[in-house]
């Protein structure tokens, strides 16, 4: 079963259009495809594959996907106005065991992407991380062309991109929580920043990533047979081929604390900001 929508927003002067579809079986969550801003291409596809749970007190872990069979109302599709900016809001309900998830996609008139997953719920009386993977492949102005970068703010070397940004010339997993991300077109200078959200965390032994850039491989796009509820998997993509000029994918990954203070059923909320670079 596929529930799917396609969106050209505002609709009096349009600056978003893009399809977004909801699929069961191997679920990614909803994924937002052929995604434009202001007529020009920003991403192929973008979804939420995955997210996995890990207790302190032992129990579990446990790896999670959103789909149709645990949506509990139809997704959500509405305006929202906040700070001046109007925002296209694309939103799905799910229960999962005990847990209650909302899996939020903010669009804004100004071209920020903003996915949001909001947890509330406990599955046991227990400190616990969910560790949430969003997998963004971004055709910045086409599939070709484009390089991946990460800012250190430690770092002052310029490698032609501005103080601290280091271009990545091939596949490779990012360590270090205190990092800025981003994917532009080589030719045009167009692109997207990604930011790491307020309450995004740190890996652990757990989750011990904080994402990577792969070069784009159909046969990787596993949607939610990716990984398992011990491992995420996604160093099997890390090979080291080269991402200079190529087909661009980006993994980025949350680390939610949800820290026990006895029953409560209290809303916790993690996720980046996509930001727009000369659109």
């Amino acid at each position: 079963m596929t529930v799917y929508g396609r969106v050209s927003w505002p609709p009096e002067a349009p600056k978003w259009t893009f399809l977004w579809e909801l699929v069961d079986g191997d679920t990614e969550a909803i994924a937002f495809r052929d995604v434009y801003f202001k007529g020009i291409k920003v991403l192929h596809k973008a979804s939420l594959p995955m997210i996995r749970v890990h207790y302190d007190s032992g129990a579990g872990p446990y790896k999670d996907q959103l789909g149709i069979g645990n949506m509990r109302v139809p997704v959500k599709v509405y305006e929202h106005v906040q700070s001046g900016h109007r925002h296209l809001v694309v939103e799905s309900y799910h229960v999962i065991s005990r847990y209650h998830i909302v899996n939020r996609w903010f669009f804004r008139d100004d071209g920020l992407i903003q996915p949001q997953l909001h947890s509330a719920g406990l599955q046991h009386n227990a400190t616990h991380q969910h560790h949430v993977y969003w997998r963004f492949d971004f055709d910045i102005g086409g599939a070709s062309n484009n390089l991946p970068l990460e800012h250190d703010p430690g770092q002052t070397t310029n490698w032609g991109y501005g103080p601290g940004w280091r271009p990545i010339r091939g596949e490779e997993a990012f360590w270090f929580w205190n990092r800025s991300w981003a994917v532009i077109n080589k030719q045009s200078g167009l692109g997207y920043l990604l930011n790491r959200g307020e309450f995004d965390g740190k890996s652990d032994s757990f989750g011990r990533i904080e994402g990577a850039a792969v070069a784009y491989r159909a046969s990787e796009d596993l949607k939610g047979r990716l990984g398992s509820r011990f491992d995420d998997e996604i160093y099997q993509h890390v090979t080291g081929e080269s991402v200079d000029g190529k087909d661009v994918v980006l993994w980025y990954v949350a680390h939610l604390q949800h820290i026990y203070h006895g029953p409560e059923f209290e809303w916790h909320v993690c996720g980046p900001l996509l930001w727009p670079l000369r659109y």
